[in-house]
């Protein structure tokens, strides 16, 4: 994982310089006000568009890395100056902020959106959405729609209409300790491929004291939204497990959970019941990602793009292990939804600042850009040229475990996504706070299992019925 730890210095190092240089590159601003735009050396005509965004840690490292390159490359010779704008970990709600004051003059010209808001965005009437792009023969296009996954084009299309375009994307991985399997007399290079097997290595992982109290968890892993759908993921006779009707909420308006009436929802609670039974596994996101690399858990689950943050912090510590997410049971096929997020075009009521925003979007999801955040960050390209390229074999063949999130979307349906569940905040709190309250045996199998889907349901309706 060396090249993946130099790169990421070689982009910090880049971006320090390039921001010396004053007004002439895109900067973030975490205060949300926009920034200068270019000063009349830049040349009359330039077209400045504004791109707000979400990016924190080494993915706000990487977005303004290449923020500035497009501004230098591209936008140079096309007259575009792009400002990029943190506006904190959701785009979507300083958007519906100026919905709600009917402020459409005051949106971004693009904004990056996670497939949790999507169904939001779809309610702005200044939405563009990418097919009428596609079709509308006015653009020029240099990212053809057919390079790019299609489990990345599913997680953003509603309607059979592509929405937004992917940008950052990920998947759920599982990360071990290799070093603790050794001396737990476990094969390192075997990791679990079932919840069973999960339950397994929990228990043999788990270190205790002289008086029994835990002093290393075998698994920590606190069972939000997005873990809990990755998890039922292939739970299904089809392999593909929506979550909710009508094709999770992307052929139609979702209407309510399925996961209870399919059963898919008890089938894996019966099998995560053996973790909890090992008295190894740790519930609650106290410190996930700290506690694992200081050796507090052996076990846990992130998203492909903490892959480089994964590898620095277990670096001089122990082996670091990756590893697909493991299946329900042998019966079913393991699978994983897509993660990370994408970029949405407003209308500003000019369409040379449209022309302009889109040369940026696909700027950003170009297969130099792609490999850019798959190397400094762990996102999966999202076009598939990008994955032919000579840079991306160099890459894996130095960095092997970069390749098990490639191999886990390969292997999975393109249709199972996180589903558009309309009010997905009330799930993350009901999932988080049932399994809490099961694995400390505050509430039974059953009760965690109707509290989740009774009361989501109740709530959905709820909201279908008040909003339309």
């Amino acid at each position: 994982m060396k090249k993946l730890l130099s790169l990421a210095l070689s982009a910090v190092l880049l971006l320090a310089l390039l921001a010396g240089c004053g007004d002439k590159s895109g900067t973030s601003n975490p205060g949300g006000d926009t920034p200068a735009s270019p000063d009349a050396s830049d040349g009359a005509g330039t077209i400045t568009i504004e791109y707000w965004n979400s990016a924190e840690g080494a993915m706000a490292t990487s977005t303004e890395y290449l923020v500035n390159q497009f501004n230098e490359t591209v936008g140079k010779e096309k007259g575009i100056f792009v400002n990029s704008v943190f506006q904190g970990g959701d785009v979507v709600e300083k958007l519906k902020t100026l919905v709600q004051a009917n402020d459409y003059k005051n949106f971004p010209d693009v904004g990056q959106i996670y497939a949790a808001g999507l169904s939001t965005v779809l309610q702005m009437e200044n939405l563009v959405p990418l097919d009428t792009i596609y079709s509308s023969g006015e653009y020029e296009i240099t990212l053809q729609k057919e390079d790019i996954y299609e489990n990345f084009l599913r997680s953003y299309t509603y309607e059979g209409q592509l929405i937004s375009l992917p940008l950052n994307a990920s998947t759920m991985l599982m990360y071990y300790n290799k070093d603790a399997a050794r001396e737990a007399g476990l094969n390192p290079d075997a990791p679990p491929a079932t919840i069973e097997e999960l339950a397994q290595w929990t228990d043999k992982l788990t270190v205790r004291d002289g008086s029994g109290a835990v002093t290393r968890y075998g698994l920590n892993i606190q069972m939000d939204r997005y873990e809990l759908v990755n998890f039922l993921s292939g739970v299904s006779d089809t392999g593909c497990n929506y979550i909710g009707d009508n094709g999770g909420g992307r052929d139609a308006m979702i209407s309510k959970l399925t996961i209870g009436e399919d059963g898919s929802l008890m089938t894996f609670l019966n099998e995560w019941e053996k973790v909890i039974a090992t008295g190894g596994y740790k519930a609650v996101n106290d410190d996930e990602r700290g506690e694992f690399a200081n050796g507090l858990s052996a076990i846990n689950f992130q998203s492909s793009a903490q892959l480089a943050a994964m590898a620095s912090n277990a670096e001089g510590k122990f082996e670091l292990g990756v590893a697909p997410l493991p299946a329900c049971s042998s019966q079913y096929k393991a699978s994983a939804a897509v993660g990370g997020g994408s970029i949405a075009l407003f209308d500003k009521g000019d369409a040379a600042r449209r022309q302009a925003a889109w040369e940026f979007m696909q700027f950003m999801a170009s297969p130099d850009s792609q490999m850019y955040l798959f190397e400094n960050n762990g996102y999966l390209p999202v076009c598939k040229s990008a994955y032919e390229t000579d840079a991306y074999q160099a890459f894996i063949d130095e960095n092997p475990n970069a390749a098990v999130a490639v191999e886990q979307l390969k292997n999975s349906d393109p249709g199972m996504q996180e589903p558009m569940d309309l009010i997905n905040w009330e799930l993350n709190t009901l999932c988080k706070e049932n399994f809490i309250a099961w694995t400390a045996g505050e509430i039974t199998k059953q009760e965690c299992h109707d509290n989740i889907v009774d009361n989501f349901n109740a709530k959905l309706t709820e909201y279908i019925r008040a909003n339309g």
